[in-house]
């Protein structure tokens, strides 16, 4: 069974806006986002584009096509803005009822 937020051999990873949160620390995430990696052209429209920074760009990973491709930290609010610039529609963005607190995984 794939994890919640993955597809096509993508990843939620977390602790958000590249290492804020202290180790063991919770976050309050409102959203979440699948993103099919392997769709993905590595155009990093999505990375400047997610106001609360939760998204970065793998650095040594690719996917079968060859392109880096995006992953989730936590911290995701679920507005769309990924989904909205990305020009080959790999989001899927999920919002939560109620916010949830999940562990920042740094």
């Amino acid at each position: 069974m794939a994890e919640p937020g993955v597809s096509g051999g993508g990843a939620v990873m977390g602790g958000p806006f590249a290492g804020a949160v202290p180790e063991g620390a919770t976050v309050l995430t409102r959203g979440t986002v699948v993103i099919d990696v392997e769709a993905c052209k590595g155009c990093d429209l999505c990375i400047g584009a997610c106001p609360p920074e939760v998204l970065v760009m793998t650095t040594h990973e690719r996917n079968a096509r060859g392109y880096r491709f995006p992953v989730l930290l936590a911290g995701c609010t679920g507005c769309r803005a990924c989904a909205q610039i990305c020009p080959d529609f790999v989001f899927q963005v999920y919002k939560y009822e109620t916010p949830v607190q999940i562990p920042s995984g740094r």
